[in-house]
């Protein structure tokens, strides 16, 4: 079996910690705004971005960003919110097809304006680093907390 080397161990515990913290911040900026949550974007999103020919449930998955479980319950009460509308495949009649409604686009454009300044926010510094070891520095200091065991640490500051 192969093992992650320790830079590769400490990049994955950086990007995780990463996210965590960045998808907290900006739950609690879209809570304070009064928003739904990322979930209700993201899948706001995903349907809105499959066009006019809209998209089957079990197609939606690749379109999201992150993980929906219960995505049926989810979809069901943004459907009964009037965000999303259901209509029947004509092929087969039996199929249902998803598709973003005026209100829905407007509701994740909204939300757009706190999530998109929150990937500013939280990447900015991310994006302007010249090179691995600055991204890795920037990476810790956004919110990766300290790379590794003690006597890993000066080395991982190298990286």
């Amino acid at each position: 079996m192969m093992k992650p080397s320790d830079r590769e161990t400490d990049i994955w515990i950086m990007l995780n910690r990463v996210h965590r913290q960045a998808h907290r911040n900006m739950e609690a900026e879209l809570r304070q705004k009064g928003f739904p949550s990322l979930r209700v974007y993201d899948l706001l999103w995903g349907v809105e971005m499959s066009g006019k020919e809209g998209v089957r449930a079990y197609e939606l998955t690749s379109w999201l960003l992150f993980e929906q479980s219960n995505l049926s319950r989810l979809l069901a009460r943004q459907i009964s919110k009037g965000l999303i509308r259901e209509t029947v495949m004509s092929e087969d009649r039996r199929g249902k097809v998803l598709h973003i409604t005026p209100e829905g686009a407007a509701l994740r454009k909204d939300m757009w304006e706190v999530y998109g300044s929150g990937i500013h926010q939280h990447m900015k510094d991310l994006a302007s680093a010249s090179g691995l070891a600055e991204f890795f520095k920037q990476l810790c200091d956004v919110g990766g907390g300290p790379i590794g065991p003690p006597d890993r640490r000066q080395m991982s500051k190298e990286m």
